[in-house]
């Protein structure tokens, strides 16, 4: 009877908490990603369809192998299980190292003033759009095109970063301007907005450490599930280091900086 009550417990936990479909590939480095399938390898490079639907492609020496086929061979590479002692606990993923945005920005090289125009997409790579404006006089984000972000690298890295800080409600398409990202986070508290938005904060410096002449600011629009707008926001490197700065509370920058 114990067995069985266990086996309901852990089949309904599976059932509730994630998808079935879900499939975590385990990279070497110890980062993970999340794919609605198995990949698959074609000369050397393992190809992935992320949860969102976006196809992208890593080197498929890149990948754990073994730990990625041992821990989906149950499917639950993103859910919970029953451990040993009869706890509920997550399946492990093992995040990159985690480093506070402080850190990451005091290491931070200065941005330059005047970049190389070679750094710069040329300016036939986006359309021009015309954007409608909010009542305050900014982009209306929530009517803003939805176009999958222009490098996948990139938008993969966006993906692996946020859910090591616990993130998974997003989705991650080309700002309005090419070197910005457009970040749509679902929120439906005022406590996963606040979070959200130091996660957002602490993505820009690790893309601006990374990739400093591709990513300048990220542009965040907040819905609910119900996709009622919840505030938007142009994030730079300045008003990142504010959110990491401990003396600032995320609730007085969010009132101080959202865009309506």
């Amino acid at each position: 009877m114990h067995r069985l009550t266990t086996a309901l417990i852990c089949l309904l936990v599976l059932a509730t908490v994630a998808p079935l479909s879900a499939y975590t590939i385990y990279l070497k480095d110890g980062s993970t990603l999340i794919a609605k399938e198995a990949y698959r390898v074609e000369d050397g490079k393992a190809l992935i369809v992320l949860q969102n639907g976006t196809q992208t492609f890593i080197d498929a020496t890149e990948i754990d192998i073994e730990r990625t086929e041992r821990v989906n061979m149950g499917n639950y590479g993103t859910a919970f299980f029953i451990d040993d002692d009869g706890k509920v606990v997550e399946a492990p993923i093992t995040p990159t190292e985690k480093q506070t945005l402080t850190d990451v920005a005091a290491r931070a090289e200065p941005r330059a003033s005047n970049r190389s125009p070679a750094t710069r997409p040329t300016a036939g790579a986006t359309e021009p759009v015309d954007h409608i404006m909010t009542k305050g006089g900014f982009i209306d984000l929530t009517l803003a095109p939805r176009t999958p972000y222009r490098d996948l690298d990139i938008a993969v890295e966006i993906s692996r970063f946020l859910r090591t800080l616990g993130l998974t409600e997003f989705k991650v398409f080309q700002g309005t301007e090419p070197l910005r990202v457009f970040l749509e986070m679902t929120a439906n508290s005022e406590g996963t907005v606040f979070r959200s938005l130091e996660a957002a904060a602490d993505t820009l410096v690790h893309l601006r450490n990374r990739y400093p002449d591709q990513v300048e600011e990220l542009e965040v629009l907040f819905t609910t599930s119900n996709r009622d707008r919840a505030g938007q926001f142009l994030i730079d490197d300045e008003m990142a280091a504010q959110l990491g700065d401990k003396n600032t509370e995320t609730s007085t920058f969010f009132i101080a900086n959202v865009q309506f």
